[in-house]
């Protein structure tokens, strides 16, 4: 899901994705979109 507000990894400002496993939200350049995760969530993944 899109929105407006800060990332919580690197606190810019813009269009933010939101975590489906934390629901953290998160820049383009810390959400992957193939898994729909943070960065962070992304890499404990199984």
């Amino acid at each position: 899901m899109e929105m407006m507000g800060m990332c919580a990894v690197c606190g810019t400002p813009g269009v933010m994705f939101t975590c489906r496993i934390c629901g953290r939200m998160v820049c383009a350049t810390h959400f992957n979109p193939a898994t729909g995760t943070c960065v962070e969530c992304g890499g404990r993944m199984v």
